[in-house]
């Protein structure tokens, strides 16, 4: 009667934290799905960072001669 008990709390363990996957199922759980990032560069000499607001699927640049943040495709180089 303990070996079966043993094999069944054994099998429990094992099949427990693989059952509980949602994601493999098509069924996503709910948490936060973000829209906009922000986007924050150093300060150079002394002054404040410079931050700005981009889309999720954009890259941030930010150009430094200019001090201006940019939004670009993700697909796009950052000069």
């Amino acid at each position: 009667m303990t070996r079966w008990i043993v094999v069944l709390g054994l099998a429990l363990a094992l099949v427990a934290p693989v059952a509980s996957e949602a994601e493999a199922d098509g069924i996503t759980p709910r948490r936060a799905v973000y829209k906009h990032k922000r986007c924050i560069a150093p300060g150079m000499w002394g002054r404040g960072q410079t931050t700005w607001v981009c889309t999720a699927a954009q890259k941030c640049c930010y150009d430094r001669l200019l001090r201006k943040g940019n939004c670009l495709d993700a697909t796009a180089r950052c000069f």
